[in-house]
């Protein structure tokens, strides 16, 4: 009996996203694009940007006093992130 070389065309595609590195690009997509619920509406409408490098997540937000509330909980953030795309996206946070 021959053995078949066919895959499932789910497999392929997932396959294909992570060789062309765009499985990262789309979970960064994800994330803004998701900010309010992963964070809540309290930090989304504090959050006057977000940006990626590598897997450091940096965030401009308006207020002193909220970057000092966050960083005490940078962890949860982070982790918080990971779980909501499936995968460490994030290792870092950076507040500006």
């Amino acid at each position: 009996m021959k053995k078949s070389n066919l895959i499932k065309v789910g497999d392929a595609i997932n396959e294909f996203l992570k060789q062309e590195k765009l499985d990262v690009k789309i979970s960064r997509f994800t994330v803004k694009n998701s900010w309010t619920e992963i964070v809540g509406e309290h930090i989304a409408n504090n959050t006057l940007d977000i940006s990626f490098n590598d897997t450091v997540l940096f965030l401009t937000l308006k207020s002193a006093a909220l970057k000092q509330e966050l960083s005490f909980n940078k962890q949860k953030i982070i982790d918080n992130i990971n779980r909501f795309c499936g995968s460490k996206l994030i290792s870092d946070i950076v507040f500006k």
